[in-house]
């Protein structure tokens, strides 16, 4: 699926090196401490949080940052599965230069069991091993530099004097936080991260390389039970994104001769190893959308549009793994570039609204179609199934499963084709659902704007926006002229109607004037039965008519029998402006 991503990584990749990927690496939330191993002392102790909302690195600006990112990169266990004092799985580093354990680890458990088995396997890999296992190590053992006993002795000494007998003795929070570290409830999952270096921190670091091959490449695969080999090069299940043990076989095909899914050499399941190490700080970052071109990776967020040299689109999440959503080709958009013009037909009521009109680049289109058609939650569950949208309203859960897809093919893929077909849907069917869930103040006048300007880039006009237009110059006309009128078409019945309740919704002595007024009228399917609710209304607030232009209104519309309802020209003939006040200085003392 993700072949074509990995084939522009690896370009990447070869050649920039692993700094490409240990540059981006994030450490988890810890205290990290570098200890020389000659003298014992403690170099530096540096306490690394990362902030989910402002995406900062507290520690990043220390002197050592850069060489504790490095060894950490390189110290880090595949899963608890493959940890080096299995069965216990409390310490999560990978060699013997470095020394990982939570913090609430040391409080509840005892480590010494898990450090002698720890020392047994940092020390003697050869004893760790068997079977498949041992015949991959054997594959790499002569090109890895031999393990310093000597030093591995000083290192696992210090820890015998420094953790575990002192924990034995004196396992408390207050020995921790004048020794070590401070233990903070809310943060109990925290690490304590150690590593031993030598004076040349450069030393260390091809020290460190050298033990993560060690540990990397026997444990790189799923299960070793799994591989083949074929031709003197081994093929195996990759461990990345993969369930399949003993224990969980969920992906083995008990119909094959060979069951599990899949098989790789070692270069392509290393690729995919560090191809996800890459994602993961970017995912954690934020930027879910993971665009790729012929020789460059953009990253981007949920709130950015695809970049337009962009040629294929991996959208992932991430909480304790990455999870890979879909994988897709984008569309080469061969159509010209045209321009989205948002204008004001209908006028925005809200003096203190920041509306901006004129030409919108694709990131406003974004961030108009999620806030006026969805409430703002379009663009965070734009690829979450059906299941995992977290939204309460049921009319607007439904709106964005309905409408979601059409979106992201549009917004990440370049590809208009399904929005396009279903655009007036679309935002008519926001306005309803806004009417009966009440968004956060958001006007319907900007959904009906916003969707008239995108019906036009589409298809180069708006018959509902120009019968709007229409039909509003028309009765305009009609209310200004001293002579009798009537009504010519069903348009101009509806708005007339849609007018004519507003007037009456503004002189209603109650403080919520809304479109609950109408939303009953909305929901009717039998004009017959329209008309009467509207005369029935009308002749209910008849005391409160005054005007001469009102009365005819009211004569031309009990006259008329439309032929179909027009529920949207009602609708936005109550929200427009009403052209039944007497003089503008009324309508400013009603409004």
């Amino acid at each position: 699926m993700i072949d074509e991503a990995l084939e522009v990584f690896k370009k990447i990749y070869d050649k920039e090196g692993e700094e490409l990927v240990v540059n981006k690496h994030i450490p988890k939330d810890g205290t990290y401490i570098l200890v020389n191993i000659k003298s014992g002392k403690i170099i530096e102790k540096l306490n690394i949080f990362y902030d989910k909302k402002t995406k900062d690195i507290e520690g990043k600006y220390n002197q050592y940052y850069d060489y504790i990112r490095a060894f950490d990169y390189y110290s880090n266990i595949i899963g608890t599965n493959k940890a080096l004092d299995l069965p216990r799985k409390k310490i999560h580093s990978n060699q013997l230069y470095s020394f990982f354990v939570k913090k609430e680890t040391i409080l509840k458990e005892d480590l010494k069991e898990s450090v002698i088995k720890y020392k047994k396997n940092a020390l003697n890999p050869e004893k760790r091993y068997k079977g498949k296992d041992m015949e991959i190590y054997k594959n790499i053992e002569n090109d890895l530099l031999p393990i310093d006993k000597e030093t591995g002795e000083k290192i696992f000494s210090w820890i015998e004097d420094n953790i575990t007998k002192p924990l034995i003795l004196e396992k408390s929070e207050e020995y921790l936080e004048k020794f070590f570290i401070k233990i903070e409830k809310d943060k109990n999952e925290d690490y304590l991260k150690i590593f031993f270096v030598e004076d040349d921190l450069d030393k260390s670091l091809e020290l460190f390389r050298n033990e993560y091959k060690r540990y990397l490449i026997p444990n790189i695969y799923n299960k070793n039970d799994y591989n083949q080999k074929i031709e003197n090069k081994i093929y195996g299940l990759p461990n990345t994104n993969m369930t399949l043990n003993s224990d969980k076989p969920f992906l083995e095909n008990k119909t094959r001769k060979i069951g599990i899914p899949y098989l790789v050499d070692i270069e392509e399941i290393l690729l995919q190893y560090v191809f996800y190490n890459y994602l993961i700080p970017e995912l954690k970052q934020g930027n879910n959308f993971i665009y790729f071109s012929d020789d460059k990776i953009i990253p981007k967020t949920n709130k950015e549009p695809c970049p337009s040299e962009a040629k294929y689109l991996l959208n992932a999440s991430y909480s304790k793994n990455i999870d890979i959503k879909n994988f897709n080709i984008i569309s080469k958009n061969s159509s010209k570039k045209r321009e989205i013009n948002f204008k004001e037909i209908l006028p925005e009521k809200n003096n203190n609204s920041k509306i901006e009109y004129g030409n919108l680049d694709k990131v406003m289109v974004m961030e108009l179609v999620d806030k006026f058609f969805f409430n703002s939650l379009l663009l965070g569950n734009i690829f979450n199934d059906a299941e995992d949208i977290k939204v309460r309203q049921v009319e607007l859960k439904k709106l964005l499963i309905n409408y979601k897809n059409g979106l992201y093919k549009w917004f990440y893929l370049r590809d208009e084709l399904e929005i396009k077909k279903s655009i007036k849907k679309l935002y008519l069917d926001s306005i309803i659902v806004n009417i009966k869930t009440e968004y956060d103040k958001v006007s319907i006048n900007n959904q009906f704007n916003l969707g008239f300007c995108l019906e036009v880039y589409f298809y180069g006009k708006s018959e509902l926006m120009e019968e709007i237009m229409n039909v509003k110059e028309v009765f305009l006309n009609h209310t200004l002229s001293e002579e009798d009128w009537n009504l010519s078409n069903d348009d101009e019945y509806f708005w007339a109607v849609g007018q004519i309740l507003s007037y009456i919704n503004s002189k209603r002595n109650t403080k919520n004037k809304n479109l609950n007024f109408i939303v009953p009228i909305l929901s009717i399917k039998s004009i017959n039965i329209l008309k009467e609710r509207v005369f029935n209304i009308i002749k209910s607030y008849a005391h409160l008519i005054n005007s001469k232009k009102v009365s005819r209104t009211i004569s031309n519309i009990n006259i008329y029998e439309p032929k179909e309802i027009k529920k949207f020209i009602l609708l936005a003939g109550f929200t427009a402006d009403r052209a039944l006040y007497s003089s503008s200085k009324n309508k400013e003392e009603e409004e």
